[in-house]
């Protein structure tokens, strides 16, 4: 009669082992899927490098052939200036009955 206790008690150690045998093989499974990943989508390095180059690159380039917003202004102010002349000019001519 206690040899059905200790084969009963034997039997559900290895089936508890068993479980969490296989729960630990799983994660580690898991894990394993995921360091996959990271490996399919890893760059390089020297390919960050060569494309912080390129953005530096773009960054002088912008900065050597893009009008800056202080240049426009500046200009602007300059075209207006003008316009306010050519329209006194235009007034005082109007005034003075056409003559200059």
């Amino acid at each position: 009669m206690e040899e059905w206790v200790i084969t009963t008690a034997i039997t559900l150690g290895i089936g508890i082992i068993t479980y969490f045998l296989k729960r630990t093989m799983n994660q580690v499974d898991e894990q394993e899927k995921e360091i996959c990943k990271i490996r399919d989508n890893y760059t390089q390095k020297d390919q960050h490098q060569k494309d912080f180059d390129e953005c530096r690159e773009d960054i002088k380039r912008i900065r050597s052939e893009y009008l800056m917003k202080e240049d426009f202004l500046r200009e602007i102010g300059n075209v207006n200036k003008k316009l306010d002349r050519m329209m006194d000019l235009i007034i005082e001519k109007f005034q003075n009955g056409g003559k200059v």
